[in-house]
Parts: structure tokens; sequence; C-alpha cells
């Protein structure tokens, strides 16, 4: 049985993200950035997924503005993957959001002109969910890690 719990604790918000982040350096392999990540959570809306008490999943929602929030960061452990898990995640994050009257929600993601397989699956997860491919971009990220910025309408 899961559960899904929103994490008001900073502490809790930094352990939950770094124990997960950790477990699936396909995506999250670089140390600086999990180290970023796990203190920038901190001042998000944070939502944990757990099974038995056990965390296997969150998603990080920051306000960029009154209509527009994005996924800071998200993390599944893998073997979790194309189980309904991240759907579910999601949909509780954009319950608070269409109730706060957010319009839109964006992510960032490795963009298609980058030959990754995992980011690939990531990808067409954020399609599958009703995001939209909005504009790559090599200026966040550099050359090497060209960014898609992906939206979603919220109804």
């Amino acid at each position: 049985m899961y559960i899904i719990k929103k994490i008001m604790d900073i502490r809790e918000k930094s352990k939950v993200t770094n124990l997960v982040l950790r477990k699936i350096p396909e995506w999250f392999g670089i140390e600086e950035a999990i180290n970023n990540y796990v203190k920038e959570v901190e001042g998000t809306d944070f939502y944990a997924l757990f099974l038995e008490d056990n965390p296997i999943g969150f998603i990080s929602i920051k306000s960029n503005n009154q209509y527009t929030s994005e996924i800071y960061v998200m993390g599944i452990l893998k073997k979790y993957h194309k189980k309904g898990f991240g759907k579910k995640l999601l949909l509780k994050a954009e319950e608070t959001l269409i109730n706060n009257q957010v319009k839109f929600l964006m992510v960032k993601t490795l963009g298609d002109s980058h030959s990754d397989l995992n980011y690939k699956n990531t990808r067409q997860f954020y399609t599958k969910v009703g995001f939209f491919p909005l504009e790559e971009i090599k200026e966040i990220w550099g050359e090497e890690n060209p960014c898609l910025i992906m939206v979603k309408y919220l109804q």
C-alpha cells in the first residue's frame, strides 16, 4: 500500500531527496547537482511517495509567479518506474496548484538533441502526462546538456 504525504519539515525534504536521487544515478549522477537539489528543495512544495514507510519517490514544486509553477526536481526509484507512481505524485501536486489558481506547470529536462536514453524515457513520461515541448535551449546547462522546457496547461 502506498501513501503520498505533503512534507513540510525541511530536514525531511532534504533527507528524502538525498536518499532517492543517490539511488538513481542514471539521472542524477553529479555530486554538486545532488547537493544543490538537497538544499534547494527546502523552499519548495514537496510531496513524497511512501511504500510501507519507505520513501520511493518525490516531487518538488517551486512557484515562478502567480500563474506558473515548475517541477523543480522529481525522482522515483527505478524499480518503481512505469507503474503509475510518477503520475500519482504529479496529480497530487497539480491538485494543489489548481486549487491555488496556477495556470501552467513547466519542467526542464534534457533535450531531444541529446542521445541519453534515460532522458528519452523521461520526456516520454512528461508527454504522456500532458506536457508539450516549448523550447530547447543551450544557455541554461551548456552546449553538452541542452535544456528542453516543457509546459502543461492546468485545467
